[in-house]
């Protein structure tokens, strides 16, 4: 009986250990994930809701609040064309596929969404003055979204010691939005002074769809990243995989290969500091 019980002590604590030790795994990798912890500059986060929002936080700057009307069309990447904002979630619901809420805040504001929040399969149709707070809140903690937990949590305590008066306010209530209409409005409030700072010149290689190209092309020129040239090249593969490539190790031609999902490559381009070949992102994020 001795021995018996000894055994049983053994294996739990055993498989203690190893709980342990994958629990230890998991915090790392959320801690190492974390977009709040990489030291960014400027996090930018979509709040999908009855007031769709996009909001911009700055490390050292403003932080921006654009509520959208959900009566307004906004071009959809993928090759939906115009929709709805109202109706947004409800596609992605339908297409399982989340991503199209980050890749169309993205294509209107020109920049880099880190995170979304949404509900899923709702249909908005009426203008709300403002969210509560606790709405707010509520969908943070709650709502499906590409957001781990530390980010859940950071997110949620900032907002929680945030007001409307923390925030530029941009109201957009345009029968449809229209990406240039806003740049050119706002261009440069995204922009990140890295970026700004480094400057480096991009040539965009794509096979067939300028009209994608261009797309691509404004959302870098919205984050301060220059885009010296659009190149159509027959021989590009639109069904292999994007890549990003540069003469050394830089830490901005990481971040493009890190958001597009791209292979980062070394090579010497000839007419610019980095080549972005669309490849498959001609289909991922078509416009029609």
């Amino acid at each position: 009986m001795h021995l018996r019980n000894q055994s049983s002590w053994k294996t739990k604590k055993i498989s203690l250990v190893f709980f342990l030790f994958l629990l230890s795994i998991l915090i790392s990798s959320e801690f190492r994930n974390s977009v709040f912890l990489k030291g960014k500059e400027r996090i930018n986060v979509v709040l999908y809701d009855e007031t769709p929002k996009y909001l911009s936080f700055s490390s050292s700057g403003i932080n921006y609040l654009v509520e959208v009307s959900p009566n307004s069309k906004v071009l959809v990447p993928g090759g939906y064309g115009l929709y709805r904002v109202g109706g947004l979630g409800k596609l992605a619901s339908l297409e399982k596929d989340p991503f199209l809420i980050k890749k169309t805040f993205s294509g209107a504001s020109a920049s880099f969404v880190d995170l979304y929040f949404y509900s899923p399969g709702e249909i908005y149709y009426f203008d709300k003055d403002k969210s509560s707070k606790i709405d707010i809140l509520k969908l943070v903690a709650f709502s499906p979204s590409n957001a781990n937990l530390i980010d859940r949590m950071a997110l949620f305590f900032s907002l929680l010691g945030k007001d409307y008066s923390d925030f530029k306010v941009i109201k957009i209530k345009w029968e449809i939005f229209v990406q240039e209409k806003f740049n050119k409005k706002y261009q440069g409030v995204f922009y990140k002074k890295s970026y700004r700072e480094r400057l480096p010149s991009v040539q965009i290689i794509y096979h067939q769809s300028f009209s994608t190209a261009n797309l691509l092309g404004q959302i870098l020129v919205g984050e301060g990243i220059r885009v010296v040239d659009l190149t159509k090249d027959k021989q590009e593969l639109i069904s292999s995989r994007c890549r990003v490539i540069a003469k050394k190790n830089d830490f901005i031609a990481k971040d493009i290969a890190e958001y597009f999902n791209c292979r980062l490559e070394k090579g010497s381009p000839p007419i610019s500091d980095i080549i972005f070949q669309l490849g498959s992102l001609e289909t991922q994020w078509a416009v029609r």
